[in-house]
């Protein structure tokens, strides 16, 4: 039996370090949000922007989001932050810096959440992120939603669950407020949530522990059941994007063709004419790859639609359920 979502209004949602607008894809496959403002500095990334979604204003810089700035694109309220947070400081391919790192947004991050104050964000990152620091920053960044009234529910969601051949892990964070916090103010829920005596605890050496513990909704979020199919998500963005005006182009350009390398000894037994042919398609091949290095990049760090469909289905039922209990 297919789970009824009670109906709620349309979220407006502020889309951060946007990319190619994976994330946005997914919550228009979904339903129920829209999208009033990307951030993204990347030129590239902004062109594609534009030709996506050229009806929604584009801020460049994560350090100018400010409410001013907001109003300055004609953008007013906002329900609640998507954000996809540069992953190099926490990868496990680097170095794994994380608070040391000046490309970690985490900082940016709270202070744009402190100054909109929405009742919920969704932040994607790699599974570095739970490891960091010995786990540390994870630690700290639950203790940051749960000191601005935020519950938190985090999992780990891959490209395979969804269809693709490639596993491409993720870790998802839904910070949301809780349904009997709604109606009292943003301060109010901050001091609840940091007063050691409102959680009962008054030791002030453990304070933080017993704050944390109280105030943090443990666990990774599933994927619920759905009558739709497996295939419900991939079909939803097809038709999402053939809807779209002008994406033919960006489309059909999104995908290098790949170049099937010869080793020297099967080179050198080609014949002459054999070999230079080779020789200029695969000089043709690289002067291809380097025209599309960007979109390559794009591409690289993009979310996978899909994946964000799952997390929306999910805080859908989380804000389905306050609709319930209100």
């Amino acid at each position: 039996m297919t789970e009824q979502i009670t109906p709620f209004k349309t979220q407006k949602v502020l889309d951060i370090c946007s990319g190619i607008g994976g994330f946005t894809l997914g919550h228009i496959i979904t339903g129920g949000f829209e999208t009033v403002a990307f951030c993204e500095i990347n030129q590239y990334c902004q062109q594609v922007l534009n030709l996506r979604f050229p009806q929604i204003p584009i801020i460049g810089d994560i350090h100018d989001i400010t409410v001013k700035s907001l109003a300055g694109v004609g953008v007013g309220e906002i329900d609640g932050i998507i954000a996809g947070l540069p992953c190099p400081p926490f990868s496990l391919a680097g170095k794994q810096k994380a608070s040391q790192d000046e490309r970690n947004l985490f900082g940016e991050f709270k202070r744009i959440i402190c100054e909109i104050r929405p009742n919920w964000a969704i932040v994607e990152n790699v599974p570095g992120l739970l490891t960091a620091e010995g786990s540390g920053f994870f630690r700290a960044v639950l203790w940051e939603f749960a000191q601005m009234g935020f519950d938190v529910e985090w999992g780990i969601v891959s490209a395979a669950q969804v269809g693709a051949v490639h596993k491409r892990e993720r870790v998802w964070i839904i910070a949301y407020s809780q349904s009997d916090r709604r109606d009292t103010s943003w301060n109010q829920r901050i001091q609840e949530r940091t007063n050691p005596a409102s959680v009962g605890g008054g030791d002030a050496g453990n304070s933080q522990k017993h704050t944390f513990i109280n105030s943090v909704e443990y666990g990774a979020f599933t994927e619920s059941t759905s009558g739709r199919g497996d295939d419900w998500r991939t079909t939803g963005l097809d038709g999402c994007l053939l809807k779209r005006a002008g994406l033919d182009y960006w489309l059909t350009s999104a995908t290098i063709p790949s170049f099937n390398r010869l080793t020297r000894n099967e080179v050198a037994a080609l014949t002459l004419s054999c070999q230079r042919e080779y020789h200029q398609l695969y000089t043709e091949y690289l002067a291809l790859r380097r025209q599309h290095k960007q979109q390559l990049i794009a591409l690289g760090n993009a979310i996978v639609p899909q994946c964000a469909a799952l997390v929306f289905d999910r805080l859908k039922r989380i804000l389905s359920q306050q609709r319930k209990n209100a």
